[in-house]
C-alpha cells in the first residue's frame, strides 16, 4: 500500500484543478467549430445549460423541424461536468430506463458511422457477484432482460477469468457477461451534438449567465376555493423570457438543464419551480498507461459489492466508485470558496477505500502508476431517478436534469424525451417514474437534499432488496398525527412520497424499547412474513387499524352544474351521484391510459371529495388545475394534510365504530356519513377500504387524530384490535386481483386492458380518453393484465417473484410479472403481470384473446431467477371466502387459521417459544 501513501502525500502538495487535469483524458476536442452568436432578442425556445443535456435537447428540437433555439450558458459550449465521465454505456437496467440508453447507443453509432469520431466502442461489461444474494439479483435481471433483447450470459469465476485477465476471481462466485455494452468519449458527443444542433439553426451563446426567469400571469387567473388566485399554476403562470448576465430574451420555452446548477435556477423568479438536485461530490480515478494494454480491447468491470467500476481507457485504467456515504456539494461554495474545486487529502481518505478495493479487484492497479484524481460534482436526485418534464407551477418552464452521476448514459434519450414533449405538448410515453411532478415542495428543502446527498449515490450499486430496500437519509420529513403512538406499538416505516408509513408491525416490540427496524433482506421468505400473516388475518377475521394518511386528498367545489360538467370531462366513470355516494374512477388521457385512479365521495350537490394515490398528490392536481373551466366556476384545494385516515377493516369493525360513536352504523357499501367520534365531531366516515375487506375509512381533522386513534386501541381491545401495516393490505389486495398505482395502472395502460371497465361509463356524452377506450375496444386489446397462481412453489425455501419475471405461455415469452404477493387465503403465491400475444411482440400486433388466456391445452410458466416455475392463469379475481361485517359466509369453514382469540394465542406460544 505504498502507493496510496504516496497519494496521500502528493494531495498535500499538488492541487491540480479539474480542467487541467481534464487535458491529458479527453484527446482531440475541438474537432468542430460551434459558431459563437451574440444574444439574440427573442427566440422560441431557451436553453439554460451547454453541456451534453442541453446539447441533446437542442439538437433533437432541431431534428422535429425546430430551428429558433439559443442555448446560453455561464461558461464555454460543451464545457460543463456532463464532459467528464466513466463514458460507460449500460444496457442492464430495467425496461424503462433501458430504451434510453438503447437509443443513446444507436444514436452515438449512427453519428460515428456519420463520419463523426465519438470514440464509440463496444467492448462490452462484465458484472460481477462477490455474494450469494448479488447472483441471485444478477440471475434475477437476466432472465428478465434476455427476452427483451438485453444480450447477457451468466458467467462463473473461469469464464470471467477468460474475458478479462486482469480480474481477481478468487472471492467472486459469478457475474453476467453483456456483449453489446459500450464505451463514448463523453466530452465528444457533447461537442458533437452541439455542433449538429448549430447546424440546424440553434444559436449559441457563451458567458451568457441566468439572472432571472420571466414570467406573466393570465390576465384572468383561475382561483382556488378561498378566491385566491392560483400562481403555482402553470396555466395561469408562463414563461415569457430570461433576463441573463449580458442582456434580456424574450421566449415561449425554457428548458432548464444546468446540471448541479438547475435547482438554484429554479428559484430564480417570481413564482419559483421545485427541481430537487442533490450535488454530490463524484470521483474518477486513472492510471498511467499499462503496457499489458496496448492493442486488446477488454470489457468494462462492475464490481456492485464493492461499490466500483474499472474500464479501459485507451492502453490505461479509469477506476469510479458511487460511495456507500458520499460527500454532499454545495453549490453556495462555487465562486466564494477559492479552493472549491481542488483536490484536497480529505479526498484522498474519501476514496482511499474504493482505491484499495480496484487494486485487490484488479491487481495490476497495484503496480501501475496513478494519473490523477479527479471531482466532478454531479447532479444526483432524491430517488436516484431522472428529472423530466413540464414543471406544475410554470407553463412552458421545462426541465432535463439530475444524471446521477452519468450524463452521458441518457442525454441522446432524455434530450430526445423532452423534445418530444416540449414539440407534442405531452409526454411521450410512460414517463411516470421520471416526472417532475413526482415530488413536492418539501423534496426541494435543501437540508433534506443534503442529507439524501450522502445515500443516494451509493444505491445506484447497493444490493436492492424487495420490500425492505428504504433511504435511511433524509427520512421523517412528513408523518401522520399518530406516528409516534405508532413506533411506540412497534411500527416497521418505510417512505413514500416524503411520509412515513408503516410497512408491518412487530408485536414483541415494547414502548421502552428502541424504534423497530427492518431486518436484513431476503429474496425469498422475509423474516416477517409471521407478522404479515397475523395482520392479514386481522383483517379477515377480526378487526385492523391500517394508518392511510399519504393518501392525497383534494377538494372539488363549484357551483353545482359546472362542478358535475368538470368531473364528467376529466373521470370516466359517472360522478353524478346522489350527496352521500361514493364512486371509484379513473381519469384517462387521450390515449386512454391512466392519469389517475381515485375515489369521489359527493359531499354536497356543489362539492366532492377526492382521495388519489400518495404518489399523486403534485401531479394530478396539475391535470386537473389545466383543465379548469376559465370562468372560475369550479375551485380545487388540496387538503392532504388536513386530515389523518384511519381505515378500520374486518368482520368486527360495524361493532367497533358502533360502540365507539352510539350510533348505527350499518351503511351501504360506497357511501359516507359525518358522525362524531368521542370529543371530535364532523368524522367522514367512508364505507370503503382499501383492502377490500368489510369496514370504514375514517377521515379525522388532524387535531382530533391521536384521541380518537386511543379509543380506537382502547375499545377495540375487547374486538382483538391490532395495528396493520401496508404490506397486509397489499397482499390482501394482490390476492383480490386489485391492481396498483404506477405498477399496472399506468399513463401506458387502460381500463380496457386492466380488467376495469366496470368503472367506465361508456354511454356518457363525453370524458376525455372515451375515444381511444372505444376504438380499444372495438379493435381488441394488445395487452391484458392477469393473475398468475404459482404451482408446485414451496414459499419456505423457493426464491420469490418480486416483480420483473418473464412470462411464458407454451416456452414462448409473452410478458412480465408486475407484482407479487403470498395469497394466505389461497394457500400460495400469486402475481399480477401483463402479457401479450407473442405475435404482437414479435411486431405483428394481434389481439389478446380470453380463449387464448383461458386455453386449458397452453402451458404457463414464470421465470424466476432462471427457475421455470408452473403458474396457473386467471382472468378475474379468484373465489375467496366472502367476508362481512356479520362474519364469514355461512359455506365457508377455515381449513388453517381460527378467530382472532386464536390468533393472539398463537402470538403468545411464539412468545414463549422464544425465551426457552
Amino acid at each position: 500500500m505504498g502507493q496510496l501513501r504516496h497519494l496521500a502525500l502528493l494531495s498535500r502538495v499538488s492541487k491540480v484543478s479539474p480542467k487541467v487535469m481534464s487535458a491529458s483524458v479527453m484527446s482531440h476536442r475541438n474537432q468542430h467549430t460551434i459558431a459563437q452568436s451574440p444574444l439574440p432578442s427573442h427566440a422560441q425556445v431557451v436553453i439554460a445549460g451547454a453541456g451534453m443535456i442541453g446539447n441533446s435537447v437542442a439538437y433533437h428540437l432541431v431534428q422535429r423541424g425546430w430551428s429558433d433555439i439559443v442555448i446560453i450558458d455561464k461558461g464555454n459550449v460543451a464545457d460543463g461536468t456532463s464532459k467528464y465521465g466513466s463514458g460507460m454505456l449500460g444496457l442492464f437496467r430495467p425496461q424503462h430506463e433501458r430504451k434510453i440508453v438503447q437509443y443513446c447507443i444507436d444514436l452515438y453509432q449512427s453519428l460515428q458511422e456519420q463520419g463523426y469520431d465519438l470514440g464509440l466502442e463496444h467492448c462490452g461489461s462484465v458484472n460481477l457477484a462477490a455474494t450469494q444474494d448479488r447472483l441471485i439479483s444478477l440471475q434475477r435481471r437476466a432472465s428478465g432482460y434476455r427476452p427483451t433483447g438485453v444480450e447477457c450470459h451468466l458467467v462463473g469465476p473461469k469464464e470471467i477469468s477468460d474475458l478479462h485477465p486482469h480480474i481477481n476471481t478468487d472471492d467472486i462466485l459469478g457475474g453476467v457477461w453483456i456483449p453489446k455494452d459500450a464505451c463514448v468519449n463523453a466530452g465528444k458527443v457533447s461537442e458533437v451534438l452541439a455542433f449538429l444542433a448549430s447546424q440546424g439553426g440553434a444559436k449559441f451563446v457563451s458567458g451568457c449567465g441566468v439572472r432571472k426567469v420571466l414570467t406573466k400571469r393570465s390576465s384572468n387567473p383561475i382561483a382556488d376555493l378561498t378566491g385566491q388566485p392560483m400562481h403555482h399554476l402553470s396555466k395561469n403562470v408562463k414563461v415569457t423570457g430570461v433576463d441573463t448576465d449580458i442582456g434580456h430574451i424574450s421566449c415561449e420555452y425554457f428548458v432548464n438543464t444546468a446540471g448541479i446548477w438547475a435547482k438554484e435556477i429554479g428559484r430564480m423568479m417570481d413564482t419559483p419551480v421545485r427541481i430537487p438536485i442533490c450535488p454530490a461530490e463524484h470521483f474518477f480515478m486513472t492510471f498511467k498507461p499499462t503496457p499489458e494494454l496496448e492493442n486488446t480491447k477488454l470489457p468494462n468491470v462492475r464490481d456492485y459489492d464493492s461499490q466500483l467500476y474499472v474500464r479501459q481507457f485507451g492502453s490505461s485504467y479509469m477506476m469510479g466508485a458511487f460511495e456507500t456515504l458520499a460527500r454532499p456539494w454545495d453549490v453556495t461554495k462555487h465562486g466564494i470558496d477559492p479552493d472549491w474545486n481542488q483536490i484536497k487529502e480529505e479526498h484522498w481518505i474519501h476514496f482511499e477505500p474504493y482505491i484499495r478495493a480496484a487494486m485487490h479487484r484488479l491487481p495490476i492497479l497495484k503496480e501501475t502508476q496513478y494519473d490523477f484524481l479527479l471531482n466532478t460534482p454531479d447532479a444526483f436526485t432524491p430517488d436516484g431517478r431522472w428529472i423530466l418534464g413540464e414543471t406544475p407551477e410554470v407553463g412552458n418552464y421545462f426541465v432535463c436534469a439530475g444524471m446521477n452521476g452519468n450524463s452521458l448514459q441518457g442525454a441522446g434519450g432524455v434530450g430526445k424525451a423532452v423534445a418530444d414533449w416540449i414539440v407534442k405538448g405531452y409526454p411521450p410515453g410512460d414517463m411516470l417514474q421520471f416526472e417532475v411532478q413526482r415530488f413536492t415542495s418539501l423534496h426541494n428543502n435543501s437540508r433534506f437534499l443534503s442529507e439524501r446527498a450522502k445515500e443516494v449515490v451509493g444505491k445506484h450499486y447497493q444490493l436492492e432488496y424487495p420490500l425492505v430496500s428504504e433511504f435511511k437519509y433524509g427520512r421523517k420529513i412528513r408523518s401522520s398525527s399518530i406516528y409516534s403512538e405508532c413506533e411506540a406499538r412497534g411500527a416497521v416505516f418505510g417512505e413514500k412520497m416524503g411520509w412515513e408509513r408503516a410497512l408491518y408491525f412487530d408485536p414483541y416490540h415494547h414502548r421502552e424499547d428502541p424504534p423497530a427496524e427492518l431486518p436484513p433482506g431476503s429474496f425469498g421468505k422475509p423474516d416477517f412474513f409471521d407478522h404479515i400473516e397475523d395482520e392479514y388475518l386481522v383483517c379477515r377475521e377480526g378487526v385492523g387499524l391500517i394508518d392511510m394518511s399519504s393518501f392525497a386528498k383534494f377538494i372539488v367545489r363549484g357551483d353545482r352544474d359546472s362542478v358535475v360538467k368538470y368531473l364528467q370531462m376529466l373521470c370516466s366513470n359517472d360522478v353524478n351521484i346522489p350527496v352521500g355516494g361514493i364512486i371509484p374512477t379513473g381519469m384517462q388521457n387521450e390515449g386512454g391510459g391512466y392519469e389517475n385512479d381515485c375515489l369521489l365521495i359527493r359531499r354536497d350537490f356543489n362539492s366532492f371529495f377526492m382521495v388519489s394515490p400518495t404518489q399523486q398528490q403534485t401531479r394530478i392536481l396539475e391535470w386537473m388545475e389545466n383543465h379548469l373551466p376559465e370562468d372560475n366556476s369550479v375551485g380545487l384545494q388540496d387538503v392532504t394534510s388536513m386530515y389523518t385516515v384511519l381505515s378500520i377493516a374486518g368482520p368486527k369493525s360495524k361493532d367497533l365504530m358502533e360502540e365507539l360513536s352510539g350510533e348505527d352504523m350499518t351503511m351501504h357499501p360506497f357511501t359516507y356519513k359525518e358522525v362524531n367520534v368521542g370529543y371530535a365531531s364532523g368524522v367522514m366516515v367512508m364505507a370503503v377500504t382499501n383492502t377490500g375487506e368489510p369496514g370504514y375509512s375514517l377521515y379525522i381533522p388532524s387535531e382530533f387524530a391521536l384521541q380518537i386513534y386511543d379509543n380506537l386501541m382502547k375499545v377495540g381491545r375487547d374486538y382483538g384490535i391490532r395495528n396493520v401495516g401496508h404490506m397486509a393490505m397489499r397482499f390482501l389486495r394482490i390476492e383480490k386481483f386489485i391492481p396498483f398505482w404506477a405498477e399496472e395502472l399506468t399513463s401506458v395502460t387502460t381500463p380496457n386492458e386492466v380488467n376495469r371497465t366496470f368503472k367506465v361509463k361508456f354511454d356518457k356524452e363525453y370524458f376525455i380518453g372515451k375515444d381511444a377506450l372505444l376504438k380499444q375496444k372495438k379493435e381488441g386489446v394488445y395487452k391484458r393484465l392477469v393473475q398468475f397462481h404459482l404451482e408446485d412453489f414451496d414459499k419456505d425455501e423457493d426464491i420469490w417473484p418480486w416483480g420483473g419475471e418473464a412470462v411464458y405461455r407454451n416456452g414462448e415469452f409473452v410478458g412480465f410479472v408486475t407484482s407479487t404477493a403470498y395469497g394466505f387465503t389461497l394457500h400460495k403465491m400469486v402475481a399480477l403481470g401483463f402479457v401479450q400475444h407473442p405475435l404482437t411482440l414479435g411486431g405483428e400486433k394481434t389481439p389478446v384473446e380470453a380463449n387464448w388466456i383461458a386455453d386449458r391445452s397452453a402451458t404457463w410458466t414464470i421465470d424466476i431467477a432462471g427457475k421455470m416455475c408452473p403458474v396457473t392463469v386467471h382472468l378475474h379475481p379468484p373465489k375467496m371466502p366472502i367476508i362481512t361485517q356479520g362474519g364469514t359466509d355461512a359455506d365457508f369453514k377455515p381449513k388453517k387459521h381460527y378467530p382472532n382469540v386464536q390468533l393472539l394465542k398463537k402470538i403468545k406460544e411464539r412468545e414463549f417459544k422464544t425465551s426457552q
